[in-house]
């Protein structure tokens, strides 16, 4: 154990292994960083300081009553990454994920990338007082707080179950009411594209019914350059369920990272940022004025800086929701494969072609969707919602609907 109260960091932390990078760990609700332990044991990446700790009002810290907020936590963690002073990924869960954001985005000059597991959105699960109310007395009934665990993790075992039971048990029944209201309500920042730009994993459970794939996907829609990944027959403690398999998805996203390099915006972040903002001056910030469009979505091009940073915002719109899962560079060109839903889940998917000058900015959009039953479809909508703004003759007509 490493106590950092007479440095830089605030927060004590124990360190696991050496090497010139760092893997930094945040627990979740009502756990503590031994919580992540089998994972630590099953991952194999070398050169790399694996660093876990006690948030205040949980685990060894749990008699630590000063005022809980995700700010505050923030705070704590970005002080160890200080502390420490070497590129780090930030791997976090829960809870833990809506600080692991903030850290990373009050720290890109450190932070390499996040990895994600079944998270809760950086702007609060905002459940209405009949959903938390139950959450909130947790800490009053350990039973009752292991039968929640149990119904959001069906495959614990009961060795697992009774461990993480444990760190529920030291929480405070006060400290407990504060972090349900400190994670349902979130951070206004979370409402907006995120401020991190850098790679991002987002590994859910297939079975956790908190963390549920429409939630996941909206998360991953506020980031640059997502990916997103499931582990079946694993819940919300996906990360004690099934470590191996969490272990390798790791590993891989640590063997991608480009640690040598800050955690600045990317190529095609300012695309990807643009989607998740859906706002038409987003996608203006990274056009060329004389910029063209060209789509399987249309049947003409559409050429000029207001014309096209329209008809994406509009586009952005009818998208339910959005997830960039491959990138690739040659040259002045980019590739984007994507994976969306629109009109109540049909799946669509696609191929995003762009073409940059000199300066960095985009010149030339083409964007290649499938199937063609959704292509006409999105066509169609897209031009009723453009209507009087857009000539009409660059989209398919509308076809009659059941």
């Amino acid at each position: 154990m490493v106590d950092t109260k007479g440095g830089k960091a605030r927060l004590a932390y124990s360190s696991h292994g050496n090497g010139e990078h760092v893997a930094i760990f945040v627990h979740g609700f009502l756990d503590a960083g031994g919580v992540w332990e089998r994972l630590l044991g099953a991952l194999t990446t070398t050169n790399l300081q694996k660093v876990t700790f006690d948030l205040p009002g949980m685990g060894s810290r749990s008699g630590d009553t000063w005022p809980i907020s995700l700010e505050r936590y923030a705070e704590e963690v970005g002080s160890i990454i200080q502390a420490i002073g070497k590129p780090v990924v930030i791997i976090a869960q829960s809870m833990g994920a809506q600080v692991a954001e903030l850290v990373a985005a009050d720290h890109p000059e450190l932070t390499k990338g996040l990895v994600l597991v079944t998270p809760v959105p950086l702007g609060g699960v905002q459940a209405p007082e009949e959903i938390i109310r139950p959450f909130r007395q947790l800490g009053a009934d350990p039973g009752v707080q292991r039968q929640q665990r149990r119904a959001l993790s069906h495959a614990l075992t009961a060795e697992d179950l009774e461990r993480l039971g444990q760190f529920g048990d030291v929480v405070a029944p006060s400290t407990v009411a504060r972090l349900v209201d400190v994670w349902n309500e979130g951070d206004p920042t979370g409402e907006t594209a995120s401020r991190f730009s850098g790679p991002v994993l987002i590994v859910r459970g297939k079975d956790d019914p908190f963390v549920n794939e429409a939630m996941a996907n909206s998360i991953a829609s506020r980031f640059a350059r997502p990916v997103s990944a499931s582990i079946a027959n694993a819940g919300h403690w996906a990360h004690v369920e099934r470590p191996q398999i969490l272990a390798e998805l790791v590993d891989g996203f640590l063997a991608s990272v480009d640690w040598g390099r800050d955690a600045e915006p990317k190529p095609a972040s300012d695309w990807k940022g643009a989607f998740a903002q859906k706002s038409s001056s987003a996608f203006a910030d990274a056009f060329v004025e004389e910029v063209v469009l060209e789509a399987t979505v249309l049947n003409v091009p559409v050429s000029g800086r207001e014309n096209v940073k329209r008809v994406m915002e509009a586009a952005s719109k009818l998208y339910e929701n959005l997830v960039f899962t491959e990138q690739a560079s040659a040259g002045a060109r980019q590739y984007i494969e994507w994976t969306a839903k629109a009109f109540g889940g049909v799946e669509m998917f696609g191929v995003t072609i762009l073409t940059r000058n000199d300066a960095g900015q985009i010149r030339n959009i083409a964007i290649h969707h499938r199937p063609l039953p959704a292509l006409i479809e999105f066509s169609t909508r897209l031009g009723e919602s453009l209507r009087g703004q857009i000539d009409a003759a660059h989209f398919f007509p509308a076809i009659a609907r059941n």
